[in-house]
C-alpha cells in the first residue's frame, strides 16, 4: 500500500511508492547532514570539552563527585518544570544514572555564580556549531539569512524582584525575566540567547546589539527594535531590514514634503487600490532612506482596531485624532530591500514569517514549562533555566534535521514547530539513552525518529499557505 501525506491544499501526496522505497530513502537520505548532527551532539557533551569549559569559569578547581559532565546532564534531563523539580529529585537522578551518591545540601552548595557562569559558556559553545543546510540545497536564497528576532517574558517570585525587576505595567510586585531570542529563518540556527532583567526591553537590546549586524543578511523584528541608530547600521553594514513603522514616525517624500496621509487616503479610496509602494525618507532628524509600503486592511480589521483603540483612549481619558484613524486603516512596512528582490504584494507575508518565533516561545512554556519557576536560591534558578534551554537547543537540532528530512522529498514543505515538540516528549527517554551511547545515535535517527517526523508535517488551514510556502515563494529566486 501506498503511503501518502496530506498537502496544505488537501490533495494529497504519494511520498514514497512502496515500503522499501520509503526505506532506502532514510537509509540514503543526507547521511553528511545527519554525520554534521551527531558530531554536534558528540561536541556538546564531550567531557574534555565540558571539563576546559568548568575549568575556565571556575566552576570546578579541583576533583569533585560532581563533573562538568554530569552536571549538565543532569541538569538538561532533570528540568522539565522547574516548579517540581526537587533536589532530592535531582539527587536522584544523579544516583541512577552516574552512580554518584550526593546530599541534597552539597548539591545546594554547586549552584554559584560560577556554576552559571559555566552553563552559559556550554550555550556559548553549542551556539557556535551550526550545520550548513544549503551546501545540497540547489535553490539559491535572495539572502544569506533571514533572522527573526523576539523576545518573551514571565514573571518571577518577588524574591527575585532585585535582580530581575520588572516594568509596572508587567508586575508592580513580583520580578520578571526576559530572554532575548534570534534564530535564521531558512537554515533554522539560532543565532543568539540571552537571559536579561525584564526592565531591559526590545529597544536597548537593539542598540547593544549592533555588532551582531551581518552583510547579506534579512532582518525581521518587531516594531521596539527599530531605533534610528538599527536601521542606519543595517544600511551601512550592506545588510537589510524589514519592520512595521511606527506611527508617530515622521515620514517624508523624496524632495523632504512630509506625507500627507489624508491625501493619501483619498487616493486610496478614489483608485480602489489595496497596495502603495513609495520611496520615503524616515524620522526627522536624520533621514534614512526606504521603502514604505502601505496595504489596505480590510474594514472588519479596521473597525477591531478602532474599536480597540478607543476604548484605550477612553480610559487614558483622551481622544482620538482624524489623522490616527486614517492611519488604522492601514499596514505600513519600510524595508530597503529592492523591489526586484521582494515586491510590495510580497512584503506582507513576508513580514508575518515573524510570528513563527512567537510559535518557538509557545513550545518553551506550553512542553518546556520555562516559566513555571518556585523559589529556590537564585543561582540555582538560573542554572535550571540554562540547562532546560541547553535541552530545548538539542532538540531543536533533531527539528532541524526533520526540516531536511522533509525538504529532500518536497522542498516546499517543512516540519510543524508545536506538532514536532509536542511529538518530542514522547521520546525524551530514549533521546536521554542515546546521548549516553552516541554510537547508536545514527541508528537511532533512520529507525526511530524519522517515523516521528512523518507525523509533524506542517498544514495549513484551508485556502491559506504555509510558512515554507511562503518563504519558497518569496525568499528564493
Amino acid at each position: 500500500m501506498c503511503r501518502v501525506l496530506p498537502l496544505i491544499d488537501n490533495t494529497k501526496v504519494q511520498f514514497y511508492k512502496s515500503k522499501n522505497k520509503e526505506k532506502q530513502h532514510k537509509k540514503s537520505f543526507n547521511d553528511l547532514y545527519i554525520n554534521d548532527l551527531i558530531e554536534i551532539v558528540e561536541n556538546s557533551f564531550n567531557e574534555e570539552t565540558l571539563l576546559s569549559l568548568a575549568l575556565k569559569t571556575g566552576f570546578i578547581k579541583r576533583g569533585r563527585k560532581i563533573t562538568a559532565s554530569s552536571f549538565v546532564k543532569t541538569l538538561m534531563y532533570s528540568v522539565y518544570s522547574q516548579k517540581n523539580v526537587s533536589l532530592p529529585d535531582i539527587t536522584d537522578d544523579y544516583q541512577q544514572y552516574f552512580d554518584i551518591d550526593i546530599s541534597k545540601e552539597a548539591l545546594h552548595k554547586r549552584f554559584t555564580a560560577s556554576a552559571v557562569e559555566f552553563l552559559k559558556e556550554v550555550i556559548k559553545m553549542q551556539l557556535s556549531q551550526n550545520i550548513d543546510l544549503e551546501a545540497d540545497n540547489d535553490l539559491k536564497s535572495k539572502f544569506k539569512a533571514v533572522n527573526i528576532k523576539d523576545s518573551t517574558k514571565f514573571l518571577l517570585p518577588s524574591i527575585y524582584g532585585g535582580d530581575y525587576p520588572s516594568f509596572n505595567n508587567f508586575s508592580k510586585e513580583k520580578g520578571a525575566l526576559c530572554i532575548q531570542f534570534e534564530y535564521d529563518l531558512i537554515s533554522g540556527n539560532w543565532l543568539s540567547l540571552e537571559i536579561t532583567k525584564g526592565t531591559r526591553n526590545d529597544q536597548a537590546d537593539s542598540k547593544e546589539t549592533l555588532a551582531q549586524i551581518k552583510e547579506g543578511e534579512l532582518y525581521i523584528r518587531d516594531l521596539a527594535y527599530a531605533t534610528t541608530i538599527y536601521l542606519e547600521k543595517i544600511i551601512e553594514k550592506k545588510a537589510f531590514f524589514l519592520n512595521r513603522l511606527k506611527t508617530q514616525i515622521g515620514v517624508y517624500l523624496i524632495g523632504n514634503q512630509e506625507l500627507d496621509w489624508k491625501n493619501l487616503d483619498n487616493k486610496f479610496k478614489k483608485s480602489n487600490a489595496d497596495i502603495l509602494d513609495l520611496d520615503v525618507l524616515i524620522h526627522q532628524d536624520k533621514k534614512i532612506p526606504c521603502r514604505l509600503i502601505i496595504q489596505k486592511v480590510s474594514e472588519r480589521e479596521y473597525q477591531k482596531r478602532l474599536k480597540t483603540a478607543e476604548m484605550k483612549a477612553k480610559s487614558n481619558k483622551l481622544g482620538l485624532t482624524d489623522l490616527h484613524k486614517i492611519k488604522m486603516k492601514y499596514n505600513t512596512f519600510i524595508t530597503n530591500v529592492d523591489r526586484k528582490d521582494l515586491s510590495a504584494d510580497k512584503i506582507r507575508k513576508t513580514y508575518y514569517l515573524r510570528w513563527q518565533i512567537e510559535l518557538v516561545f509557545k513550545t518553551w512554556k506550553s512542553f518546556f514549562k520555562i516559566n513555571e519557576v518556585k523559589k529556590v536560591r537564585k543561582e540555582r534558578l538560573e542554572c535550571q533555566l540554562l540547562a532546560n534551554l541547553i535541552w530545548i537547543l538539542v532538540n531543536w537540532r533533531f527539528f532541524q534535521a526533520g526540516n531536511q528530512y522533509v525538504s529532500s522529498i518536497d522542498k516546499s514543505k517543512g516540519v510543524s514547530v508545536l506538532k514536532f515538540f509536542k511529538k518530542c516528549q514522547k521520546y525524551r527517554e530514549s533521546l536521554r539513552n542515546i546521548i549516553q551511547n552516541p554510537k547508536k545515535l545514527k541508528r537511532w535517527i533512520k529507525d526511530v525518529f524519522f517515523d516521528h517526523i512523518e507525523m509533524c508535517i506542517c498544514e495549513a488551514p484551508k485556502d491559506k499557505t504555509t510558512h515554507y510556502q511562503i518563504i519558497i515563494e518569496n525568499l528564493y529566486a
